[in-house]
């Protein structure tokens, strides 16, 4: 408990934005605590992309926490999308949640593109469907289905028993609560919708990253996507699959693996060890054109 405390007070302290703005990002961490206990939910304007977000009230839901008080720099590799995503591109969410990274791709992309964005969980539903209206968007697909290895149907657990934090997989023993939800592949949906290029996928998909791949060969045979995706020993254990799955896959395919620092700069590595959180990976041809 004290080490997790620990942690995310670290995290809060050295965070960009509390770094540029210390005093107005802990009165805002300090009003939507206050709000979360009154269960009164808020709509933000994140103002740098012109988009508003509706956001229920739950503190200790890593995400609306996050956005609530970070707002465009909620996480680095969000800077490095506005920077190279461009207007007729193809985007991919993979567990959007909120619809954070949504939004902005379709930003971004404009009118000539397109964002395919995935999310089965009840409750994000509720919070993405609402967020679009809001926006009135019109260039987002949104499909309420997990994405997976196969098409069929499957678990999606409550992580710790809250209802907006999922896992195709369950690391407890005792019964924990889930919903039963729709799986489909990337390859399947590609497919119907007739889709021919895909220049960027964001993936947050609680340990799930390999099994997503899987289901993607033909697209990553045909297209070489810029790739973020998440490594955790934790999340992937759930679905008994090994942490560097997902990244060996990709390093296979001949993609090279960064980090996104804080200022924006790219950080190169070779070996997922030791790395933990979000990574972008970058095939080396598009580095060698780029």
């Amino acid at each position: 408990m004290i080490s997790s405390l620990r942690r995310k007070f670290n995290y809060f302290t050295n965070h960009r934005a509390f770094k540029e703005s210390p005093l107005k990002v802990t009165f805002r961490l300090i009003y939507w605590w206050i709000v979360c206990q009154l269960s009164i939910p808020q709509t933000i304007l994140v103002k740098k992309w012109n988009v508003r977000f509706f956001l229920p009230p739950a503190f200790y839901r890593t995400g609306n926490t996050s956005l609530f008080v970070f707002r465009d720099t909620y996480e680095p590799e969000l800077g490095y999308i506005e920077r190279t995503l461009s207007s007729g591109e193809v985007f991919i969410d993979a567990g959007a949640n909120c619809g954070i990274y949504t939004l902005l791709a379709s930003k971004l992309v404009g009118d000539s593109g397109l964002v395919l964005s995935f999310e089965p969980g009840v409750e994000s539903l509720k919070s993405i469907e609402h967020n679009l209206e809001i926006n009135s968007v019109t260039n987002v697909k949104l499909f309420k289905s997990a994405l997976s290895e196969e098409e069929g149907t499957a678990k999606l657990y409550h992580i710790e028993n809250a209802p907006t934090s999922y896992s195709l997989g369950s690391d407890k023993s005792e019964e924990i609560s889930f919903e039963e939800v729709p799986i489909t592949t990337l390859d399947h949906v590609l497919a119907h919708e007739e889709i021919e290029r895909v220049d960027f996928i964001k993936m947050d998909v609680e340990g799930a990253e390999e099994l997503v791949f899987r289901g993607a060969t033909s697209l990553f045979s045909r297209m070489k996507p810029k790739v973020i995706f998440e490594i955790s020993s934790q999340t992937s254990s759930r679905l008994n699959l090994s942490a560097d799955g997902a990244f060996n896959f990709l390093k296979e395919l001949g993609y090279q693996f960064f980090k996104v620092k804080n200022t924006g700069e790219l950080f190169s590595f070779e070996s997922p060890e030791g790395q933990r959180g979000n990574i972008l990976a970058i095939h080396k041809d598009d580095l060698v054109t780029g």
